[in-house]
């Protein structure tokens, strides 16, 4: 049987996790691996959790809420 080739991330809703929080060197919350890299003075990690964090905080909003993400004004339409 032949190997597959490894599919691409076709869904909208698939966040990647960059390897910098992969192979994080911090233990606990995403908080609380954010406050050490900041301790440490460990940007590269820092702006990694910060905006693997936000991605996955976007992806549920997607998943979960649709509908509040179409409503841009608090405006109905008669």
């Amino acid at each position: 049987m032949e190997p597959q080739a490894e599919e691409t991330n076709t869904s909208g809703y698939d966040v990647i996790i960059p390897d910098e929080v992969k192979y994080c060197p911090y233990n606990g919350s995403y908080q609380d691996m954010i406050n050490k890299a900041y301790e440490m003075d460990d940007k590269k990690i820092m702006k990694a959790l910060i905006e693997y964090r936000d991605d996955m905080i976007n992806r549920n909003k997607l998943l979960f809420y649709p509908e509040q993400l179409s409503h841009t004004s608090g405006a109905t339409v008669n």
